[in-house]
C-alpha cells in the first residue's frame, strides 16, 4: 500500500500491473484509496506524477463520494440529494436562470434541473415529475437502442417494446414478442441494463426460465448470475425512488 499527499488530502493507493495493458487507467475505489492499472515495469514516481497532474480532479472526484456517502440514496428528491442514473450516483442540483421551458442535463456529478418554477425549498411534486420524465425519455431512447442490438446478435425479431410504470417487475416478454420495460433500469448500470435486454430477448426462444433458458441467457451475458443478484440486492431501492 502506498500513500500519497495531493492538496490537504492524504490518500492511499495500490498499483495493479498487467503485461497486456499500454495505458494507466485510475479508479477511485472510495474517499480516501485509489486503484491504478498500470502497464507491467511502470516506474512508482511515473505513476505519482500523474496522480498530481490529475489532482484536481481526484479532489472532485473524492469530494463527490463524500458527498454521496453523507446522503445516500433514497427517496428525497430534494436539493442536494443523491440519486441514481446508469448506476452512478449524481447530485440533484436546482437552477432557475431564464429558459422557456424546464430542462434537465447532465454537468459532471450533478443531474441538474433548470426551471424558473422550482427552488430548492419547493415541494417536491414539480420536481419528480419533471424528473421522470427524464428518466423515463432516457430509458425509452437507450432500451430500444440495445433491444435492436441485441436482437440481431441472438437473432430473434421483438415486435414491439414499451416503457412501462412498473413497482414489482423489471421486465417482461409476452406471447406475441412485445417486450416491456420498467423505465427505473435506467437508474442501474449499463452492464445491468444489458442483462435485462438479453434475458427479455431469450424469452423469444425460451418462453420460461427453465435450464435451457438460462443457457441461453448466458450465451450473450456470461456474467448474468452477477447482474441478477445486483439487481435482486438494489430493486427495494430504485423502485422506492419516484
Amino acid at each position: 500500500m502506498n500513500t500519497i499527499q495531493l492538496a490537504n488530502h492524504q490518500l492511499t493507493y495500490h498499483v495493479i500491473y498487467q503485461k497486456k495493458r499500454s495505458t494507466l487507467q485510475l479508479k477511485i475505489l472510495s474517499s480516501t484509496h485509489l486503484q491504478i492499472t498500470a502497464p507491467s515495469k511502470f516506474p512508482t514516481a511515473s505513476v505519482e506524477q500523474i496522480l498530481h497532474k490529475k489532482c484536481n480532479w481526484i479532489i472532485k472526484k473524492i469530494q463527490h463520494l463524500a458527498h454521496v456517502a453523507a446522503n445516500p440514496i433514497n427517496k428525497s428528491i430534494t436539493h442536494g440529494a443523491s440519486i441514481l442514473y446508469l448506476g452512478q450516483p449524481y447530485i440533484l442540483a436546482f437552477t432557475n436562470t431564464q429558459c422557456s421551458k424546464p430542462t434537465i442535463y447532465l454537468e459532471d456529478c450533478q443531474i441538474i434541473i433548470n426551471s424558473p418554477l422550482i427552488t430548492p425549498g419547493q415541494t417536491a411534486s414539480l420536481t419528480e415529475a419533471l424528473l421522470k420524465q427524464w428518466y423515463w425519455d432516457k430509458a425509452s431512447a437507450l432500451l430500444s437502442e440495445k433491444t435492436l442490438q441485441w436482437a440481431a446478435k441472438i437473432k430473434v425479431e421483438p415486435q414491439r417494446i414499451t416503457i412501462k410504470e412498473q413497482k414489482t417487475r423489471w421486465g417482461s416478454c409476452s406471447s406475441k414478442g412485445n417486450i416491456n420495460y420498467n423505465w427505473r433500469i435506467i437508474m442501474a448500470p449499463p452492464d445491468v441494463i444489458d442483462y435485462l435486454v438479453i434475458h427479455e430477448l431469450c424469452h423469444l426462444r425460451v418462453p420460461n426460465h427453465s435450464a435451457a433458458f438460462w443457457q441461453e441467457v448466458g450465451h450473450s451475458s456470461p456474467f448474468f448470475k452477477q447482474h441478477r443478484t445486483w439487481l435482486k440486492n438494489n430493486s427495494r431501492i430504485l423502485m422506492g425512488i419516484l
